[in-house]
C-alpha cells in the first residue's frame, strides 16, 4: 500500500525513527492534512488545536473548520495563517 510519508523518507534516505510523531500536509493555506493526531482539543473559527504525540498542534486564521476527522486523520479548511506545534 502506498503511504506518501514512507516514500518521502525513503527518497531521501531518512531514518524513519526520526519520523513518527505526525505529519502535515498544508494546501496553498487553504487545507492542513495531519496525520498522527491524538484528538481536537479546541475548535473555532479563528483557531483550532489539535493534539498530537509530543504536543499540540495550533493552526490559526479565518474560517477555520474540520472537514473530516478520523482516528487517526484530521483535515482542516479555511483561510490558514499559521501552524504553530508546541
Amino acid at each position: 500500500m502506498f503511504n506518501f510519508f514512507n516514500e518521502i523518507i525513503a527518497d531521501y534516505g531518512l531514518d524513519s525513527s526520526l519520523f513518527n510523531n505526525f505529519n502535515i500536509i498544508n494546501m496553498s493555506n487553504k487545507l492542513v492534512y495531519i496525520e498522527g493526531h491524538k484528538g481536537v482539543v479546541s475548535i473555532s473559527k479563528q483557531n483550532i488545536s489539535i493534539r498530537v504525540k509530543k504536543g499540540v498542534l495550533l493552526i490559526n486564521g479565518n474560517n477555520l473548520q474540520i472537514k473530516r476527522i478520523t482516528s487517526s486523520t484530521v483535515t482542516v479548511i479555511g483561510n490558514i495563517k499559521e501552524i504553530e506545534s508546541y
